[in-house]
C-alpha cells in the first residue's frame, strides 16, 4: 500500500510513523526545506538557551526499513482526486491513501505598514532564523498568547526590550481568566517587559524599516515587531480538492480522521477538533491533539480501527521560573452560558482556580504548581461533578479505592 502524507510536522510524522512499521511505503511531502523539528523548542532557539540543531528531531536515526521516504523542499500544487495522485513541482505521486497534515499558518493582520523590514511572524524555523539574523534591540510584540509570551521571554532573555501588546484586557486571554493573568503580567513586569493591554496597534511606524507603532493612544518607539496575532489552518490544497472546509477555516473529518472524500484523511493543525468538554468542533492548534489526530490517521490508513476522542486543552508556559499551566476552558469562555462556580486556592508560592461549568469540572488554572494538573484534566475528560466528589468525601473509606477523588479532593 502506498500512503503519502503532506506534511513534515508532528501530525504527518506520527502518522507516517505507525503506517511505516506495517510493510506500508510511505512518502513525507515538506514544502519546508528541513528534517523534522520540534516547533515547541523554537523560543529555546530564539532566546539562545539551545543551539539550533537539537531543535532536529533526529529523523537521521528512522530505519529505511520502515519504508518511509521524505521528499523535502517541494511543495505540493494539487490532488487529482480521480487518479489518486498529488503533483508537486510537475511531477505526480501516486497514493493508495493520502493524509493531509499541512498544518496552521501565521495569520497578518491588516495594520498600516506590516510589510516594513523589521516584522517577522513567528511560526516556521526559517521565520526565527530571520529573527536573529535581524539587527534589533527594542521589540514591540502584538498579541499575548502563549506563543506571543513565549516569544517575550525569549527576546528578553536574549538581551532585548520588549513590549507586549494586548488588545483585550488581559494577556493569555483564552487559556486564563483575570486574576490569573494579572499574576501573570506582575511576573513579566518584574522583569522587564513592559506589558500594555486595551491597546490596539494601528500602525508600524517607519521608511523601509521599522522605527516604531503607533497604538489608538501612543506611538512607541522600537526596532522590530513581532505578529504574534493567531494561526489559521492551511486548507488551500484541500479546498481546491474538494474536501470540506468547516466554519471555523478547517479541514472537516469524522473521527478516523476520514475527510468527506474516499482515501482521504486529515489531521493536526490543519483541521477542525471536537471540544469533548462542549461537544462542538474548535480549532486548537496545540501538540497533544497533532500526535493524537496523527496516530489515530495512520492506524486508520493501514485498516486497524481507531477513533480521536476529541480535546481538552492543556497548555503551560515557565515564566521565568514560575510554572504556570490552563486545562480546559476558562470561567469567561462560559459568560451568560449557564452557572459558573470558581474554587480558588491561594499558598505562599502557589495558586490555582478550577472552573465548575452547572456542577461539573471544564477548567482549571495554575501558577507556581502544575505537576498534579493532570488529575484535572482526568476529571474534565470524566465531567466529573462536584456532588460526587463531596458525596464520596464524606464517606472516607470509599474515598480511599479512588485515588482520581482522592487527588481531587486536595484541589476542591
Amino acid at each position: 500500500m502506498n500512503i503519502v502524507v503532506i506534511g513534515n510536522g508532528v501530525a504527518g510524522n506520527n502518522a507516517a510513523s505507525i503506517a511505516g512499521k506495517f510493510n506500508c511505503e510511505v512518502a513525507i511531502l515538506s514544502e519546508e526545506a528541513f528534517p523534522e523539528y520540534s516547533a515547541c523548542a523554537l523560543p529555546y532557539y530564539l532566546s539562545g538557551e539551545i543551539a539550533r540543531q537539537r531543535i532536529f528531531l533526529n529523523q537521521d536515526k528512522r530505519s529505511s526499513e520502515d519504508g518511509i521516504r521524505t521528499i523535502l523542499g517541494k511543495k505540493v500544487e494539487r490532488i487529482h482526486v480521480e487518479n489518486q495522485e498529488v503533483v508537486f513541482e510537475g511531477e505526480g505521486l501516486h497514493y493508495d491513501k493520502l493524509i493531509i497534515a499541512t498544518g496552521a499558518e501565521a495569520i497578518v493582520p491588516g495594520i498600516a505598514g506590516v510589510d516594513k523590514a523589521g516584522v517577522f511572524t513567528f511560526k516556521t524555523l526559517t521565520d526565527v532564523d530571520k529573527i536573529l539574523a535581524y539587527d534589533k534591540r527594542t521589540v514591540a510584540i502584538i498579541g499575548s498568547g502563549f506563543i506571543g509570551v513565549e516569544v517575550g521571554i525569549a527576546l528578553k532573555r536574549g538581551g532585548c526590550e520588549v513590549i507586549l501588546i494586548e488588545v483585550l484586557d488581559r494577556i493569555l486571554p483564552r487559556a486564563f481568566d483575570r486574576k490569573s493573568s494579572d499574576i501573570i503580567r506582575t511576573i513579566l513586569s518584574e522583569h522587564g517587559i513592559e506589558v500594555l493591554t486595551e491597546e490596539r496597534v494601528v500602525h508600524i511606524l517607519g521608511g523601509r524599516q521599522v522605527e516604531g507603532i503607533e497604538t489608538e493612544n501612543r506611538k512607541i518607539r522600537c526596532d522590530t515587531v513581532i505578529l504574534s496575532t493567531g494561526m489559521r489552518p492551511r486548507v488551500d490544497l484541500a479546498r481546491s480538492a474538494g474536501i470540506e472546509i468547516g466554519e471555523l477555516g478547517g479541514i472537516v473529518t469524522n473521527e478516523h480522521m476520514l475527510t468527506n472524500i474516499e482515501n482521504i484523511y486529515a489531521c493536526g493543525d490543519c483541521i477542525e477538533s471536537r471540544d469533548a468538554v462542549t461537544d462542538k468542533n474548535s480549532l486548537q492548534l496545540l501538540w497533544p491533539n497533532a500526535v493524537s489526530q496523527g496516530r489515530t490517521a495512520g492506524y486508520n490508513c493501514i485498516g486497524i480501527h481507531s477513533k480521536y476522542r476529541g480535546f481538552v486543552n492543556i497548555v503551560g508556559v515557565d515564566v521565568f521560573g514560575t510554572h504556570v499551566a490552563s486545562i480546559g476552558h476558562t470561567g469567561a469562555a462560559f459568560e451568560g452560558a449557564g452557572h459558573i462556580q470558581v474554587i480558588e486556592k491561594a499558598y505562599a508560592k502557589h495558586s490555582h482556580w478550577i472552573i465548575v461549568k452547572d456542577g461539573a469540572i471544564v477548567g482549571a488554572q495554575f501558577i507556581g504548581k502544575t505537576k498534579d494538573a493532570g488529575v484535572i484534566s482526568q476529571a474534565i475528560w470524566k465531567r466529573t461533578c462536584l456532588e460526587g466528589i463531596e458525596e464520596i468525601a464524606s464517606r472516607q473509606k470509599l474515598l480511599a479505592i479512588n485515588p482520581l477523588f482522592t487527588a481531587l479532593e486536595r484541589y476542591l
